[in-house]
């Protein structure tokens, strides 16, 4: 089965289960840790996207309890969310081919969750997280079902923003590299391009840019968003909810919109309108987070 195939159905089976509004703490580790190891844009949102995708198997899955009445080992891992988190972090460095030290992964988990705890030395306990994490990070790779490869909406967006001609380096006939080479420098191509968007375009195009990849960005928080919709519809709604909301002169409706840009990857009006609307809705659950306003 493909891919997208095996992904539209997990999104039918958790249209009702994913949660809007996500448990923001470990999100604000798995960001900040990222950003403190240096950790291409890829990588953040993989991690983010296996913690939601954890959580769906935990909260769908049978109830088992041992004899004994301990936990299962699934269990355990769910209500540690330091390990868990951390799991979700190293798992993502190794899918996205972006290696960092298994030390410097539980270094970081630890200063986070422990901000006032003494330096964790290379000792016993030093030696039990390390050991904890290859545990976990097997029970991580067999509740995704061995499914470590993740779909994000920034490319869309890039390319979406590419036909409306907004980016006037693309090339379609691009110097020839080396395949390895242009592998190794993936992760970090996506938001170097965004970079250079915002230098080479017009004030008001560098802006929905800017936009766009927040909106993307928050869109993933959220597991009902990032689980229940598709990422093409995601990226779509995202540029859709930044043109809006930046207040330039849009030349089309929403129909029109998606017609235009959306009937490759066969997304619906309706598909688009429910992401917008979702995300609006995450919005409102946070005070401090201005609410974009869409003009009419």
């Amino acid at each position: 089965m493909s891919t997208r195939s095996t992904r539209s159905n997990s999104i039918n089976h958790t249209k009702e289960l994913a949660p809007l509004i996500p448990n923001i703490a470990p999100i604000q580790f798995l960001r900040q840790s990222s950003s403190m190891l240096d950790l291409p844009i890829r990588t953040t949102a993989t991690a983010v996207l296996y913690y939601h995708r954890f959580n769906e198997f935990m909260n769908t899955k049978e109830k088992v309890i041992n004899v004994d009445g301990s936990l299962t080992e699934e269990d355990a891992l769910y209500l540690n969310e330091e390990l868990l988190t951390t799991t979700c972090l190293q798992l993502a460095c190794k899918a996205t081919e972006v290696p960092r030290k298994v030390r410097d992964l539980v270094n970081v988990g630890y200063r986070y969750y422990h901000p006032n705890g003494t330096t964790l030395n290379v000792d016993e306990n030093y030696f039990k997280m390390r050991s904890s994490l290859v545990t976990s990070e097997l029970l991580l790779v067999r509740a995704l079902g061995f499914d470590l490869e993740v779909e994000l909406p920034f490319a869309y967006c890039l390319n979406v923003l590419r036909g409306l001609g907004s980016i006037r380096y693309f090339r379609t006939d691009e110097t020839k590299k080396t395949s390895k080479r242009h592998h190794h420098h993936s992760h970090n191509a996506q938001k170097e391009v965004w970079k250079k968007m915002e230098n080479d375009m017009e004030p008001e195009m560098s802006a929905i840019a800017r936009l766009a990849w927040m909106y993307v960005w928050d869109s993933l928080c959220s597991p009902k968003i990032a689980l229940t919709h598709s990422i093409p519809g995601i990226g779509l709604a995202c540029l859709y909810l930044a043109l809006r909301t930046s207040e330039v002169e849009m030349s089309m409706s929403m129909s029109e919109y998606v017609d235009m840009w959306g009937a490759s990857e066969n997304i619906s009006v309706q598909a688009v309108r429910d992401v917008v609307t979702d995300l609006l809705d995450f919005y409102d659950h946070f005070p401090d987070i201005t609410t974009p306003a869409i003009t009419t």
